[in-house]
């Protein structure tokens, strides 16, 4: 990836990266490598790479990217499934993360000229669906709070 100046996006659109890393080094070092803050404004990431600390291998990702883990990340005993990187150009007073108690969602409202538009990251493990009936009641309920 080759940046010469980090600019912030003037474009009328937002453009997600989203991936299933399957818990893999290679593969994170891959996707921080493709990755390029010029064109992206967030990455949704299912099975990220932890390292035996339960964090990212962030030292890179700093210059341009935050981090965002579960709501639930250092309390959880459960493997955080879910990660979002948030471009540094789109203002902290722009976006703010939705609390779900959750290892496997996390969801952030984005707020803007266009209004308010909430992006959820979503990993659904294949043995059950306990993470969708988490959903539609996590939806269900803030549905009944915006009422």
């Amino acid at each position: 990836m080759s940046i010469n100046a980090h600019q912030p996006n003037d474009r009328n659109e937002c453009k997600i990266w989203q991936q299933n890393l399957q818990k893999l080094l290679n593969a994170w070092e891959h996707m921080l490598h493709n990755l390029d803050p010029n064109i992206y404004d967030l990455a949704c990431i299912q099975e990220p790479y932890l390292n035996p600390i339960n964090l990212t291998n962030t030292s890179t990702l700093g210059r341009f990217w935050d981090v965002l883990y579960p709501t639930n990340h250092h309390s959880n005993p459960e493997r955080s499934q879910t990660l979002i990187l948030v471009n540094k150009h789109l203002s902290k007073n722009n976006w703010h993360i939705i609390p779900i108690n959750s290892s496997n969602i996390m969801a952030i409202e984005l707020t803007g000229q266009f209004g308010k538009v909430r992006i959820y990251n979503i990993y659904n493990p294949c043995k059950n669906d306990r993470t969708l009936h988490f959903l539609e009641w996590h939806m269900h309920s803030k549905q009944i709070e915006h009422c």
